[in-house]
């Protein structure tokens, strides 16, 4: 009787099933039927009981929570990546048909989940601006830290610090400002970010290319060579460029246009920023510097393809006829047509109504009407026609940034050993080389080359101005690999020598970029195979580090 009792009466638990016995109301029926068990009855509960507190002990040791240095460390990271990668493959889909009401509780979802959380701190402390503190001087560098960051991600009650003002030099001498959200800041902005970018891709003009996953620069300067490279192509080219872009949208505006919770935005928007000591009031603008902001910029600046379309003509033959192309990368556009009147009178005053609606304006400096035959630079590159052949090369101004920071490397290196000198420039020479690999580059790569020789010759003349050039070419330039007068050292690593050459531009491939597809869109199941297999066909080359 007492057994049959004590089954049917114990309660089921969600923590654990010992849990079950304890929390039920066992011991309280037992005692109504002690009075028939009798004293036999009574021991047997007795010792039950004292069994029973000696389990509940043992429960609360075993159920005690773990150190979060362990949770985080033991998270099962590939299952949280694709349980977001399916949450914003349903967002896309029920914005693809049309049901707004789905794909806005399908965000709720994403950023109350536990998997939304935990990839958004790791993306906030895992990226180059992870040692970069805000206002509030915090940081998430330990496996505890990153832990109760993720709990922290609450939005009931949650308010938006003020930005920390910081200042970076432009390529023609200016400051930009940049705001560095807090640590807690940063991570709600990527969390929505994760929410938002399904949305941004669906919604995006099809020729935008700027800081949209599965894009990037080659694509737009390839835009511009399939727009450009014939002979019967469009001639004119109106160059576009938006005066302080990120500092001047309208608040308004990005509050009744980007679909996403409208307080969190509002926080964002109007948190203020701190330069020196002083609060200051931010009335317009998105912050330049946190994670959600290049989101909002581009889809804030979509529609320009359809506002550009509609003034000159509703019907596509007309397009086609005048051979307008639009092509954006960020806030940096261009427009092409065979008309120079088309973009002066109708294209032009359209991109400024478009613009204007936004809080917007063209910088009358930057924005002009060019000839393909004189060329214009667009994203580091110059295009060009020669006598009716366009020709892509990298720009003079990426040119001469390039060796003056390279010069300014070596100027500060005077007293570093030859392996830092090369390690120092190794990074810079093969990143500037990656970038213009899909171009008309070679020659360039070559000049490069000889002008960095020049350079390290006159450093290593300076460090023994009583040596001959004899004696600093045997010991700084070497014969490697066929090829005479390498820039080269014997270092150790691992007990191992092994020689540290300097990286040649020229060593890089001219490799001809294939352009991604207008409409593709990575958050959309039916595109997957597509970008599987274009991963594996734009796979960059091999470059040796040494």
């Amino acid at each position: 009787m007492l057994l049959t009792l004590w089954v049917k009466e114990g309660a089921k638990s969600e923590c654990h099933p010992v849990m079950g016995w304890i929390e039920s109301e066992t011991f309280s029926c037992a005692k109504a039927s002690r009075l028939a068990l009798g004293q036999d009855g009574q021991e047997i509960m007795a010792n039950r009981y004292t069994q029973e507190r000696q389990m509940r002990q043992t429960v609360k040791v075993c159920c005690a929570p773990a150190h979060p240095d362990n949770l985080w460390n033991q998270t099962n990271w590939p299952r949280i990546i694709k349980q977001v990668k399916r949450l914003q493959e349903r967002i896309a889909q029920a914005v693809l048909a049309g049901q707004w009401g789905k794909a806005r509780a399908l965000q709720h979802l994403l950023t109350r989940s536990y998997s939304g959380k935990m990839l958004a701190v790791k993306r906030v402390t895992e990226n180059r601006g992870k040692r970069t503190p805000g206002v509030d001087r915090q940081l998430w560098t330990t496996p505890a830290a990153k832990w109760k960051g993720m709990l922290s991600l609450r939005h009931h009650g949650y308010r938006a610090l003020p930005l920390r003002r910081v200042y970076i030099l432009k390529s023609n001498g200016k400051q930009r400002p940049l705001g560095i959200p807090s640590m807690r800041c940063r991570a709600m902005q990527v969390l929505w970010k994760l929410a938002l970018e399904p949305i941004a891709e669906c919604t995006a003009d099809p020729n935008s290319y700027g800081f949209r996953p599965k894009r990037g620069t080659a694509d737009a300067i390839e835009q511009c060579f399939n727009c450009l490279a014939r002979k019967n192509a469009a001639q004119w080219v109106l160059e576009g460029d938006i005066k302080g872009c990120f500092d001047n949208f309208s608040s308004e505006w990005l509050l009744n246009h980007i679909p996403m919770e409208k307080r969190i935005l509002q926080q964002w928007l109007h948190a203020g920023f701190i330069d020196k000591g002083t609060l200051y009031a931010t009335k317009a603008g998105t912050p330049q510097g946190g994670p959600i902001s290049p989101v909002i910029a581009t889809m804030a600046l979509d529609g320009l393809e359809a506002a550009v379309f509609a003034s000159v003509g509703p019907h596509r033959s007309m397009h086609q006829k005048l051979k307008i192309h639009v092509i954006r990368y960020a806030d940096d556009w261009v427009v092409t047509s065979s008309s120079k009147e088309v973009l002066e009178q109708l294209v032009l005053p359209a991109v400024k109504q478009f613009m204007a609606a936004r809080g917007l304006e063209l910088s009358n400096e930057k924005t002009k009407i060019t000839h393909i035959a004189k060329g214009f630079d667009f994203l580091g590159q110059n295009v060009r026609k020669y006598n009716g052949k366009l020709l892509i090369k990298p720009a003079k101004k990426s040119i001469k940034a390039l060796l003056d920071k390279v010069r300014e490397i070596i100027k500060r290196s005077a007293s570093a050993t030859q392996t830092q000198l090369i390690h120092k420039l190794n990074p810079i020479i093969r990143g500037w080389a990656q970038y213009h690999r899909h171009v008309v580059a070679k020659a360039i790569f070559a000049l490069i080359d000889n002008a960095i020789w020049q350079c390290l010759r006159k450093w290593a003349k300076r460090r023994h101005p009583s040596k001959g050039a004899h004696w600093i070419k045997k010991k700084y330039f070497h014969r490697v690999e066929g090829r005479n007068g390498v820039f080269a050292a014997q270092e150790r690593c691992n007990g191992e020598t092994r020689i540290t050459t300097l990286f040649n531009a020229v060593s890089v491939p001219i490799v001809r970029h294939i352009k991604i597809r207008k409409l593709a869109n990575p958050f959309d199941p039916q595109w997957r195979n597509y970008f599987i297999q274009r991963y594996y066909a734009t796979k960059p080359p091999y470059c040796p580090v040494h």
